[in-house]
């Protein structure tokens, strides 16, 4: 870095007093020669301080604008540095929201689609019990055998009362009386093992009762089992 000369007026001083005493041993000398001489030494080496500042001005000017071109490249890095993380994190924001949007249809889908299949499975299941209520009631206009069919199967799950009481509908009980006792008189079943006619049992039902409880075993009670297996 460039030195800074300063003259003052000490050096001015300096320069008189060397200049008076060489007067003394100049015989002859023109004292306004000497001041005229005094005057252009110190107009040199104020000239010589002006370029001297001139050049460390320069010289800081210089340097304050490359520190500043340094410094705006440098803040023209971070900048970049800044816009990057900027957009990396702008990216995965949005990349986040996309997921969060996908993620949000399909769970609408599921959704739909899972509503859509319980509707459906509600829908199915009453069609096959209609559709089999219809079968079973006209087959049972037909052959009413098929009420003794399940009261077969019910007191057969029952071997372990000590009696049973198969209570039907009066006018069933007139169409499959005698099928009834034939399957009542099997000896896997209590020697007391009765039928009795019972109005408040539909005509198309069958209720065997015991000590523990009673089993339900005609036409509802079918159906309410095969809506449980479809469930």
């Amino acid at each position: 870095m460039a030195s800074v000369f300063k003259t003052d007026s000490a050096c001015s001083e300096s320069l008189v007093a060397k200049a008076a005493k060489s007067i003394s041993g100049l015989a002859g000398f023109n004292l306004s020669d000497l001041a005229d001489e005094g005057r252009r030494q110190l107009d040199h080496s104020q000239q010589e301080s002006d370029q001297i500042l001139a050049s460390a001005r320069a010289e800081a000017i210089l340097i304050r604008k490359d520190a500043q071109q340094q410094g705006y490249k440098d803040g023209l890095a971070q900048a970049a540095v800044d816009a990057e993380s900027r957009l990396q994190a702008a990216a995965i924001d949005r990349a986040q929201s996309g997921l969060d949007l996908v993620q949000s249809a399909l769970d609408q889908i599921q959704s739909i689609h899972q509503s859509w299949m319980d509707q459906y499975a509600e829908s199915l299941t009453a069609t096959v019990l209609a559709a089999t209520r219809r079968i079973l009631s006209r087959e049972l206009a037909y052959d009413p055998q098929l009420i003794v069919a399940w009261a077969k199967q019910a007191v057969q799950s029952t071997r372990s009362a000590s009696h049973l009481t198969v209570a039907v509908h009066p006018e069933t009980l007139a169409l499959i009386g005698q099928s009834l006792d034939d399957m009542l008189s099997s000896p896997d079943l209590p020697e007391q093992t009765f039928v009795e006619p019972d109005e408040s049992v539909g005509l198309t039902e069958i209720v065997v009762r015991q000590s523990g409880g009673e089993i339900h075993a005609g036409l509802q009670a079918q159906l309410q089992r095969l809506e449980e297996l479809l469930a």
